[in-house]
Formats: C-alpha cells, structure tokens, sequence
C-alpha cells in the first residue's frame, strides 16, 4: 500500500510502500541512477553517462538529467533531477529525490521524499500541477519498484 507521510506541502512530496523483499535487493533498484523514469518498461529506457549526470532517454517523455548526490548503503541513496539536459543540476533548477530504505521483518519500507518545487517553479499554478503531476508519478514508481524487487 502506498501512503502520504505528509500534509500538503508547496514544497515537498513523501510517499512509503512496503516490499517484500531483502533491503539490499531493493537498494540495488532504487540506487539506479534514473529508474524512475518512465512508466515501467525498463527496455524504453536508454541511460547515458555525461560526467557526473546521467540522462535518462525516454521517448516520447524526453530527455531528463539526474545527478547522484549521496549514498549510503543500504539504507539511503539520493539525486538531482531535472528537466534540463545539459544545465548543471543544483537547487534552483532541480528538485532533491532521496530515497530511504528501512528493514521490517518481511521486508523493506522503502520511503521517497522530493523536494524543492518551491524554488524550481516560481508560478504557484505551475508548482502545483508539477506537485500533482509527480506525486502521481511517486505513487506510479513505487508500485513499479515492488513489481521489480518482490519478482526478482
């Protein structure tokens, strides 16, 4: 099941799912540079390196730079990402995606939090719609990254 850990927030979005699967099985997903583009069809997806960002090739979404900030194994990963290919991703034009993993009995509470919509957009219209917009994509990515690691 996937739930808000939050209220409503300009800023932010929090969801949780819990995994059936080992904590490192679903690290190794979520600490994937890019798994959370597309729809789940992992073969749409080309990934390339350019330095220290690698641009996840969608068709027909586009082309979206993310760039790994930090890692600690197994429990926390975190990325910029974009929409930009070619800008230096930093807290102006990016939004911060972290992923925190935690392990339960059966399994791994996996916990995604992203924020930074409030300096990315400054129209309030265009802020709420990408709020909507990527927390139905949260909501979309999670159920993904069960389907993948409880399969494997």
């Amino acid at each position: 099941m996937i739930m808000s850990t939050s209220g409503v927030s300009t800023d932010r979005i929090e969801r949780e799912i819990f995994i059936a699967a080992p904590v490192e099985r679903v690290y190794r997903l979520v600490s994937e540079p890019g798994w959370f583009i597309g729809d789940g069809d992992p073969s749409a997806r080309t990934i390339v390196r350019e330095g220290d960002v690698y641009v996840v090739e969608y068709p027909p979404y586009g082309r979206f730079p993310v760039l790994p900030v930090r890692a600690d194994a197994p429990h926390y990963v975190s990325f910029r990402g974009g929409d930009e290919p070619g800008a230096p991703l930093n807290e102006g034009n990016s939004t911060l995606v972290e992923f925190f993993l935690s392990e339960h009995r059966d399994g791994t509470m996996l916990r995604v939090v992203e924020s930074g919509f409030d300096a990315l957009y400054a129209s309030a219209e265009r802020r709420a719609a990408a709020l909507d917009d990527n927390s139905r994509g949260w909501e979309m990515q999670l159920a993904i990254a069960k389907r993948d690691a409880e399969r494997s």
